[in-house]
């Protein structure tokens, strides 16, 4: 690997530590990481012509179109970093779906119930971190990093406090009596002194954790942020509904009010009723 590009990786990853998430710095050094690997195995320079076949071969290996766009996104951040933002310029990427005229899939209520009733059959600790992400709407990745120390749990009230969100955004947030009780309950088992909210076998738990854990639900772990956050918007304001799922902005949670496919039917059904 070029030695210089090499260096000036790692002083990119520094620069985003200081500006961006811990997540999304990792994310943008590794596929910083990849790409120079790609230009050293293929002895090739560092300019435009190489980006775009980079790009492409990635599209070509199968990769979505999502995650082709985020490595396109962290070479350009790269090379504006290095002052070379001429080697992004004109390049094709793979056009994206219109994410905001798409309502994201949240469970309906049977769904809930019946993911509740199989959470409750499993491990104290799976069934906490199937509550928690239901009824505070967080990340996974903001489920991870939570610390005992983070919470407040008390007779008739409870908060989190979210030290990690997107952007390094801080958010203290209000825990339901359900929620408070999956957590203590929980929490009761453990006699360690790990600070880690969620324990896996190797210490604290990671996301891809998480997701094993949600699989098995058959349930993937947006789908009950989206879940949270949809019923939420139909019943709140959305500055509420923006301070509790730590959207940057009111914009995107209208993707949340657009009416599903059983909404409009339902609708239509009862048209004049």
């Amino acid at each position: 690997m070029d030695a210089k590009l090499d260096s000036l990786r790692v002083e990119f990853k520094e620069h985003l530590l200081k500006y961006r998430s811990k997540t999304t710095a990792k994310t943008y050094e590794y596929n910083v990481r990849c790409f120079l690997s790609y230009l050293e195995d293929n002895n090739i320079p560092y300019e435009q012509e190489s980006v775009q076949a980079y790009l492409d071969s990635c599209t070509s290996r199968g990769l979505a179109a999502s995650t082709v766009n985020k490595i396109y996104r962290a070479l350009r951040s790269f090379a504006v970093f290095t002052g070379e933002e001429n080697v992004v310029e004109n390049i094709r990427v793979v056009k994206m779906p219109d994410y905001k005229n798409q309502a994201p899939k949240a469970l309906r209520k049977l769904e809930r119930v019946s993911l509740i009733e199989k959470a409750e059959k499993d491990i104290l600790r799976n069934f906490a971190i199937v509550i928690t992400l239901l009824n505070t709407g967080v990340r996974v990745s903001e489920l991870v990093s939570i610390n005992r120390e983070d919470l407040i749990i008390v007779k008739n009230e409870g908060e989190v406090r979210i030290r990690q969100g997107k952007g390094n955004k801080e958010r203290t947030l209000p825990l339901n009596k359900e929620t408070r009780d999956a957590i203590a309950e929980y929490l009761e088992t453990r006699t360690d002194s790990n600070p880690a909210l969620f324990l896996g076998s190797k210490g604290r738990l990671g996301v891809r954790g998480v997701q094993h854990v949600l699989k098995k639900y058959g349930i993937h772990p947006h789908q009950l942020r989206h879940t949270f956050i949809t019923d939420l918007v139909r019943k709140h304001d959305l500055i509420l509904v923006q301070f509790l799922s730590g959207h940057s902005s009111t914009d995107i949670l209208a993707r949340y009010s657009k009416p599903s496919k059983d909404d409009l039917q339902i609708a239509v059904e009862n048209v004049y009723s």
